[in-house]
């Protein structure tokens, strides 16, 4: 399941955004792609916490939303790579929809 969502950001995952426009528009159709399956994934009924801090994942948040803002698609994969990579899953998730 989480493998799947990883392989649809993985062609994108460029933190520096420096692949071209062409490579940026195709990270954002892979964004829509990989929320259309996201929202096939149900939020875990059991409460998971990486490291005791119940926000580390805000860090990830914050970054996607700035990178969302100035339109850098491939930044964006890359940052919801590292969230669902390092925070559990379905709780990442719950919090993205």
């Amino acid at each position: 399941m989480k493998k799947k969502l990883e392989d649809i950001l993985k062609p994108y995952d460029n933190w520096f955004n420096d692949s071209g426009e062409e490579k940026n528009n195709q990270a954002r159709e892979a964004l829509h792609t990989f929320y259309t399956e996201l929202l096939k994934y149900k939020p875990s009924k059991i409460y998971e916490s990486r490291d005791g801090m119940h926000t580390s994942y805000i860090r990830f948040l914050v970054v996607i939303k700035k990178a969302f803002m100035e339109g850098k698609y491939m930044r964006v994969c890359n940052e919801l790579f590292s969230l669902i990579h390092y925070e559990p899953f379905c709780k990442v998730g719950f919090i993205l929809i």
